[in-house]
């Protein structure tokens, strides 16, 4: 689609964020920014109160203003505590995940817009399969801050999947898979290694559906991780060589600057068997040999971390009657590490595909918002007809009234009609990311968690189920909403984390203990999460649970922040801001980096 209504696909990256539209021709493409570029470093450096820069300048100065520059912020989505408060700004002024979300948002849509001749306004943001409520309410914020609308967030397994499974959906283009025919149903392990979270997706693949069937992942697992442990390996070897300097990991325009260069050694080692890595600190220098088999070494727990997630989530897919995988998808800048491939295809015995993993989600978030929006149209125009209850989707129509439907739609738009056809046909089946519910009294008067939807659901999804008071004449029921914190369901509180809590009260007297409280579960596709309570009581009045959770701004806060972001200026010219002077020692912490184990936080985390 073309014009205003074009729906964007944004993969909000840790490490490196892009978006992409779907051509005239149908073909999802990345669209370019003003360097030429397809992908944007997710790092803020904030100049002064209301200046900042994005991208691979604020990345490159924050060898000489490691206190002003933000990266990884995507770790922090959710952390309603967390704020980044630059050195060089006014005391006070601090900058919420969202908002810092929002300024690398509103960068990546500026470009876009300049380089692709359209506005950018309707848009599906990704977000790792991992992500939980909070999470997820943060991103849609982020994008909210950017003067998006928000048309829906798509976990980013699933997009990577939609943009793998579009090749076969096309019409008169199958094409032959080893193994099962491409007119069979297939079932792919999306492997999504980022450069900040980890996600493995279980997906059946059919003629025109792509059913998520088990998700798993760790969102502070991903390509910085093993760079930190590049990191203290180099600054150890540079320590052994100059004891008498103070250590490297305490200045923080040294730490930066050999977070960049260990970066840059993890990506040349991808191709490469040996690389050499320059360490600079208080005037002196190291150049230091790394091999690949030296870094495989070094990060061999964290691939382990990843295979072990990565069985949990085929156990739980065999557990819902998938026989096994028929080839792992890699996804995620990070999973091109040789070691990554060769790990998995030893681990499952199945074809690894490795194909365009830093730009896919974004292709398949595209793709997903041009469905979102066609199956508007047809819907609308079905309802209008008469051919379709209000309410109801696509897949309830008539076959002749949608074919119809989408023939008068692609007529208006100038599209082919297969490919509207295609494009609306193609269901989507997502499930929950971790299960929710609430707190009750178990019999023997314990508080504990009671789970009305579960981790791998189907969605979207509606659950209700009753409870009951506790006490006769019970004025005041409190409802408390939880969520799943570990890789198990426990009912023990301190398993979980309570996300939103409200209350039904004015209950009048008259009531004995035991009577219902019907509670409704309800979540869609986007995997936000919205609640109801009843008391029989009460029939005439429902009580809706808002559910700002924990991480939740106040509404002050929120159009604090919008008003801050929008104010924010966006500087291109990167001279003004440098500070060669400060690439001295004592210039303030280094970027979180932490000896003996991994955990310190990255760059900007305060």
């Amino acid at each position: 689609m073309a014009g205003d209504g074009t729906v964007f696909g944004i993969d909000l990256g840790t490490t490196f964020s892009c978006l992409a539209r779907v051509s005239p021709a149908g073909e999802a493409e990345i669209v370019p920014l003003l360097d030429g570029s397809l992908t944007l470093p997710s790092v803020v450096l904030f100049v002064g109160t209301d200046d900042y820069i994005t991208g691979e300048t604020a990345r490159q100065l924050a060898r000489s203003r490691p206190d002003d520059v933000c990266s990884l912020v995507k770790r922090r989505m959710g952390d309603g505590d967390w704020r980044f408060a630059p050195g060089g700004t006014s005391p006070g002024t601090a900058w919420s995940a969202p908002a810092v979300s929002g300024l690398i948002l509103s960068a990546l849509v500026s470009d876009a817009e300049l380089t692709g001749g359209e506005p950018v306004r309707d848009v599906v943001i990704t977000v790792p399969a991992y992500f939980g409520d909070e999470e997820r309410r943060a991103t849609v914020l982020a994008g909210e801050y950017a003067g998006l609308n928000v048309i829906d967030v798509i976990n980013e397994p699933t997009a990577a999947a939609l943009s793998y499974g579009f090749a076969r959906f096309e019409v008169g283009n199958r094409r032959t898979l080893a193994g099962p025919s491409a007119a069979d149903e297939e079932v792919a392990l999306v492997y999504d290694l980022g450069g900040g979270t980890f996600d493995v997706t279980i997906v059946e693949l059919a003629d025109r559906r792509v059913s998520v069937v088990a998700i798993d992942g760790d969102h502070q697992l991903g390509g910085a991780d093993w760079d930190e442990k590049l990191v203290l390996h180099l600054a150890d070897a540079f320590a052994a060589a100059h004891p008498e300097l103070p250590d490297l990991l305490d200045d923080g325009a040294s730490a930066q600057a050999l977070a960049l260069a260990a970066e840059q050694g993890r990506r040349e080692l991808t191709d490469a068997a040996t690389t050499t890595v320059r360490v600079e600190h208080a005037g002196a220098e190291l150049d230091v040999e790394v091999t690949r088999a030296e870094l495989e070494r070094l990060t061999s727990g964290l691939l382990d971390r990843t295979v072990i997630l990565t069985h949990a989530a085929i156990d739980a897919a065999r557990a819902r009657g998938v026989r096994g995988v028929d080839r792992v998808l890699l996804v995620g800048g990070a999973s091109r590490m040789p070691a990554v491939a060769q790990r998995l295809a030893e681990e499952f015995n199945v074809p690894v595909e490795l194909n365009d993993p830093d730009l896919a989600v974004a292709r398949g978030a595209a793709l997903y918002g041009e469905k979102k929006a066609l199956e508007r149209l047809v819907v609308n125009d079905l309802v209008t007809r008469g051919q379709l209850a209000d309410g109801a989707g696509v897949d309830a129509a008539d076959p002749a009234d949608l074919d119809a439907a989408c023939r008068r739609l692609a007529e208006a738009l100038g599209l082919p009609p297969a490919r509207v056809r295609r494009t609306v046909e193609v269901q989507v089946v997502n499930v929950i990311s971790r299960g929710f519910g609430v707190l009750a009294l178990d019999r023997f008067g314990e508080h504990g968690a009671v789970f009305l939807v579960h981790r791998n659901d189907r969605l979207p999804v509606i659950v209700k189920r009753p409870f009951g008071t506790v006490r006769d004449d019970q004025d005041t029921v409190t409802v408390y909403v939880v969520e799943q914190a570990g890789g198990t369901e426990s009912r023990r509180i301190e398993d979980n984390k309570i996300i939103a809590s409200a209350e039904i009260t004015d209950i009048p007297p008259g009531y004995p203990a035991g009577t219902e409280i019907e509670i409704t579960f309800r979540m869609g596709f986007d995997g936000i999460l919205e609640v109801t309570a009843r008391h029989e009581g009460l029939a005439d009045r429902a009580l809706t649970v808002r559910v700002e959770t924990s991480a939740a701004l106040s509404q002050a806060d929120v159009a604090r922040e919008r008003e801050q972001v929008a104010r924010a200026r966006r500087s291109r010219d990167a001279s003004r801001f440098s500070k060669p002077g400060d690439s001295g020692p004592g210039k303030g912490p280094g970027p979180g980096f932490r000896r003996g184990g991994l955990g310190g936080p990255p760059t900007g985390w305060t």
